[in-house]
């Protein structure tokens, strides 16, 4: 995989596709591999730029505590390197503060901007329920792959991953295979945790945006979505019935169509 330097850090990213240019930044604990119902659709349309966050995949890891500033500053670094002009921006949950804060920190490189199942963070933030929140919580005497399989079982629609045995499978493969060492995974938390968010900024934000989000999203509540729409300028909201926390993986086929209609 190609990689770019950005001040100290290396960012590694896919590259494939033609066309207008597309970043993909996804969330918290996980690669650019877990956009795998989306890339073939994507880059049959545009060059589709899929990155790995600091920690995580084939970048490099942390050299000390972070911020999701210094993240959005990788991405910005990565769209500078390639040198393709403004790009739409797509980011899912922690990639949905980096693409904030790149588009109030860096406006001038990016096009449009699509926000999935995430938040404006601090005093605007909608949190989990506490019963919620506890199933994100490591358990005794469970393995990694349990872990797994009982996380993103809960932060799905209700009953999803029992009716969709291969999606579960997928995602825990693409989890075991590029595992974060602890220390990765607490310091991509620490980075999520300290966020100031954007709240009171998004007036600033003045970007053609989508916000998608899953009605049932247990982890971001969809309320999230629906503050972000209210306080982006001209923002359009499309919230999918009976859908939890991964729209690009629960509903793939219609969220796929959902960003290629706004994109053009």
């Amino acid at each position: 995989m190609p990689t770019v330097r950005v001040g100290s850090h290396v960012v590694c990213y896919e590259d494939s596709g033609t066309g207008h240019p597309v970043l993909l930044i996804s969330g918290m604990g996980i690669s650019r591999s877990i956009w795998w119902k989306q890339t073939e659709t994507l880059s049959g349309r545009y060059r589709l730029i899929n990155m790995d966050n600091r920690d995580s995949g084939g970048s490099a890891p942390g050299l000390g505590p972070y911020t999701i500033a210094d993240m959005a500053e990788d991405s910005a670094g990565l769209i500078r390197s390639i040198g393709c002009g403004q790009m739409h921006v797509t980011g899912w949950s922690m990639g949905g503060f980096i693409a904030m804060e790149m588009g109030l920190r860096y406006p001038e490189l990016i096009s449009k901007l699509v926000l999935v199942a995430t938040s404006a963070g601090g005093s605007a933030h909608v949190p989990p329920s506490w019963e919620d929140s506890l199933l994100l919580f490591p358990r005794e005497m469970e393995n990694l792959e349990a872990q797994i399989r009982r996380i993103y079982s809960s932060v799905t629609a209700p009953g999803y991953m029992n009716s969709h045995p291969d999606d579960l499978n997928k995602v825990t493969q693409l989890i075991r295979s590029g595992a974060m060492s602890l220390e990765s995974f607490q310091r991509q938390v620490g980075a999520v945790m300290t966020w100031w968010g954007v709240g009171d900024q998004l007036g600033r934000l003045l970007l053609p945006t989508l916000v998608l989000h899953g009605e049932c999203d247990p982890l971001i509540p969809c309320a999230n979505g629906r503050y972000l729409s209210a306080n982006i300028r001209g923002a359009k909201l499309l919230t999918y019935e009976n859908v939890g926390h991964l729209p690009p993986i629960e509903v793939s086929e219609r969220f796929n169509r959902d960003i290629v209609d706004f994109l053009g």
